[in-house]
């Protein structure tokens, strides 16, 4: 209440007072500790959950995120806030935090595959967070047959109009993904009119993947296909993982939401992959 008897509302001006007194200054600075400590425990969490938690609005939130997220100590993703991404080479961020990253752009990679796919084919759908939204996509596809070795992307369209096949093998735990020997043999089996492709990173010696276990998987996808189609969102570009899957040669097409830098485009160009650009009216 104020010295009047009126109810205090929280407004921007009240804010940007209290972050200029020195005791407001301290709690505001107390609280983004605590945000991040948040965060940090729980990998990702919410606008909405973490105004609850401090009692503050989602503006205030925001203003901390975006304080947090200028200095480095977390990155804003959609609707919330999550770890930076600093790991080296070779450590593969969890899958929820890859899947709230480049969320806009993910989604339009996924809408522009699902444009190429046609009534009656048979697909193979690679694990992955894009892999993921096009699955999400394609559920009241008609007449369309996919295997995939992500238990995700099963459950996905395992209760939609697509008839959806998995291979047995050993379950990577979190990524959910189907590995092993027993897996890549049972994909020999089945021939892909087209298999989308899920990456780590791309560059002109050719395409990565954190898992040696999901590459064996997905060379035999490649392997049994008759058409590549690789979707990777440009923060992928001119980078370099753990494993070489292959040359960029290796695809027939690449989904991604902007142009390759130059020499990654000559390199495609020169490979005879075709670029398609999410979201380009030209096409």
């Amino acid at each position: 209440m104020n010295e009047h008897g009126g109810k205090m509302v929280e407004t921007e001006g009240h804010a940007q007072a209290a972050s200029q007194n020195s005791t407001g200054r301290q709690l505001q600075t107390a609280r983004q500790r605590a945000l991040l400590a948040m965060v940090k425990s729980r990998d990702f969490v919410t606008v909405a959950e973490m105004a609850v938690h401090f009692g503050v609005s989602e503006m205030t939130i925001r203003r901390d995120l975006k304080a947090l997220d200028k200095d480095g100590s977390l990155e804003r993703a959609h609707g919330g806030a999550i770890l930076p991404e600093t790991a080296p080479l070779g450590a593969e961020q969890p899958f929820r935090d890859r899947q709230v990253r480049n969320l806009d752009e993910k989604r339009k990679i996924a809408i522009a595959a699902a444009r190429l796919i046609r009534q009656h084919e048979m697909i193979g759908l690679d694990v992955g967070t894009t892999t993921l939204m096009l699955a999400k996509e394609i559920v009241g596809f008609p007449n369309l047959r996919a295997a995939t070795n992500s238990l995700r992307l099963a459950m996905t369209l395992a209760d939609s109009l697509v008839s959806v096949f998995v291979p047995t093998g050993q379950v990577r735990p979190l990524e959910m993904s189907i590995t092993g020997a027993r897996a890549v043999r049972e994909l020999t089996n089945y021939r892909f009119d087209k298999t989308f492709l899920g990456l780590s990173a791309v560059d002109e010696t050719g395409l990565y993947d954190f898992s040696i276990e999901d590459t064996e998987v997905k060379q035999a996808f490649v392997t049994q296909s008759n058409q590549v189609i690789a979707l990777i969102d440009s923060s992928k570009f001119a980078k370099t993982s753990t494993v070489r899957l292959g040359g960029l040669d290796m695809l027939d097409i690449l989904v991604t939401d902007a142009a390759p830098p130059p020499s990654l485009a000559r390199a495609l160009k020169e490979a005879k992959v075709e670029v398609i650009i999410a979201g380009d009216e030209r096409r």
